[in-house]
């Protein structure tokens, strides 16, 4: 996964007991905010400007869950 995510291929999620050993250069890796998880969950990218998809997925996941799925 983290391959494909320093790629540019996609984004992955890691629990923050993961986040230590994550260390790598070519990958951001931040906390996502919102209400206290039960389980610390991060999203992990490629370093530098977001595409804009990747722009309008981190937008969706910082707002919480989908309208779609009330």
């Amino acid at each position: 996964m983290l391959t494909l995510v320093g790629a540019g291929y996609g984004i992955g999620f890691a629990i923050a007991s993961q986040v230590q050993t994550l260390q790598r250069p070519d990958i951001s890796i931040r906390p996502l905010a919102g209400s206290p998880p039960v389980l610390s969950t991060y999203l992990l990218r490629r370093r530098g400007e977001p595409s804009e998809p990747m722009k309008r997925f981190i937008e969706r996941a910082k707002g919480g869950r989908d309208r779609a799925c009330r």
